[in-house]
C-alpha cells in the first residue's frame, strides 16, 4: 500500500525492496524469522516481536506454497498437452490417414470428405482448431460402418486432448488468482515486518548496530539488471538463486517442502559447498553431500524432510541455484 511520500523516513523499506519480488520476500522473511527465533528464548522483547510477525509470515509462506504447487501443476498439464500435440502431428494423424486410405483411395470423394485438407489441420494452427479437427474427423468416421473402430479411437483421443487442454487453462486462471492473493499477503507481511524493525530499533536504541544482526543484508542490496524485470505473476516461484556468505550455513525452502520432493541444485560461483536435507534445522544429518563448482545435482528428499541446508566452509562467497521439480 502506497501513501503520499511526505517524509522519506516513514517509507517502508521492506515493502519497497520486495515489491517486485515475492521470492525476495520469501527469502528475506524466512531468514529474519530464523534470526528472531534464535534470540527469542533469552529475550522477552524479541519473543514479543516474533509472536507478532510470525502469523503474517506463516500466512504468506502457506500461500507461497499453494502458488508453487499450482505453478507445478500448470507446468505438468502444459507438458501433457504438448505431448498429445506431438503425438497427434507425428504419429496419430499418419496412422489414421493410412487406415482411411486402406478403405478409400486418396483421390476419392469419400476420402476428400473425411480429410479435405489432408494432415495439415492436425499439424498446424491454433491448439483449439487442432482439437476441433480431431473431433470433426471422429464424428465423420462414426457414420461409416467400415471405419467404426477408427472412429472410436479418434473420438477418444479428441476427448483426451480437450480434457487436458481444459485442465491446463483452468489451472492457468487459478494460478493468476493465487498470485493476486499472495501479493496482498506480501504487503501485509511487509507492514508487520516494518513494525518489527521499528520495535528492534526501540529495543536497541543505544546500540543500533545490533539491529542489523537480525537481517541478511544481501536482500537489501541492488542487483545487476538482467533484462526486463519480471512481474509478480511472471516470477519463477520454485526457482531460487542464493548467495552463501563465507563460512556460513543457510536453511532453505522452509514451508515449501513436505518430504519426498525432488530439488535440483546448481553451483554457480565460488568454491565447493555442502548440502543435506533434514526434518529440523537442529537435526544431525545422516549424510552430507558435496556440490562442486559448475555441478548440477538432483536431491530426492526422504519422507518427513522439510528443510534443505547449505554450508559454505570456504573463506569466499558462493552462489547456488535451487529449483523445486
Amino acid at each position: 500500500m502506497r501513501y503520499p511520500r511526505e517524509w522519506i523516513h516513514l517509507d517502508n523499506f521492506i515493502d519497497n525492496w520486495t515489491e517486485n519480488s515475492l521470492k525476495r520476500m520469501y527469502l528475506l522473511s524466512t531468514d529474519h524469522i530464523h534470526k528472531l527465533a534464535a534470540k527469542a528464548p533469552n529475550d522477552p522483547v524479541i519473543q514479543e516481536i516474533l509472536d507478532f510477525v510470525e502469523p503474517a509470515y506463516r500466512n504468506f509462506i502457506q500461500q507461497y506454497r499453494v502458488k508453487t504447487l499450482q505453478r507445478n501443476l500448470y507446468r505438468q498439464k502444459t507438458a501433457e498437452f504438448h505431448d498429445l500435440l506431438r503425438l497427434l502431428s507425428a504419429k496419430k494423424i499418419r496412422s489414421w490417414d493410412v487406415q482411411i486410405q486402406i478403405v478409400y483411395d486418396a483421390k476419392s470423394a469419400t476420402y476428400m470428405a473425411l480429410l479435405p485438407e489432408g494432415r495439415n489441420p492436425f499439424q498446424k494452427g491454433a491448439y483449439e482448431m487442432r482439437i476441433e479437427a480431431v473431433n470433426t474427423l471422429g464424428e465423420a468416421l462414426s457414420s461409416d460402418a467400415q471405419l467404426g473402430a477408427l472412429a472410436t479411437e479418434v473420438l477418444a483421443f479428441g476427448q483426451q486432448m480437450q480434457a487436458t487442454r481444459q485442465e491446463q487453462q483452468g489451472n492457468e486462471g487459478t494460478k493468476d488468482n493465487h498470485a493476486d492473493t499472495l501479493e496482498a499477503l506480501r504487503q501485509e507481511l511487509a507492514i508487520v515486518l516494518f513494525w518489527g524493525f521499528s520495535r528492534l530499533k526501540t529495543h536497541y536504541y543505544r546500540e543500533l548496530y545490533l539491529v542489523k544482526n537480525f537481517y541478511e543484508l544481501q536482500y537489501f542490496r541492488k542487483r545487476k539488471k538482467r533484462g526486463r524485470k519480471a512481474s509478480a505473476k511472471e516470477e519463477e516461484f520454485g526457482l531460487f538463486e542464493l548467495e552463501l556468505a563465507p563460512e556460513s550455513r543457510l536453511v532453505q525452502l522452509e514451508g515449501l517442502l513436505r518430504g519426498g520432493e525432488s530439488v535440483r541444485i546448481t553451483h554457480l560461483e565460488g568454491a565447493a559447498v555442502k548440502y543435506y536435507s533434514a526434518a529440523n534445522a537442529a537435526d544431525t544429518p545422516t549424510e552430507v553431500y558435496d556440490l562442486h563448482p559448475n555441478q548440477t545435482v538432483h536431491l530426492q528428499l526422504p519422507s518427513g524432510h522439510r528443510l534443505l541446508l547449505l554450508d559454505n566452509p570456504a573463506a569466499n562467497m558462493a552462489k547456488v541455484q535451487l529449483e523445486l521439480i
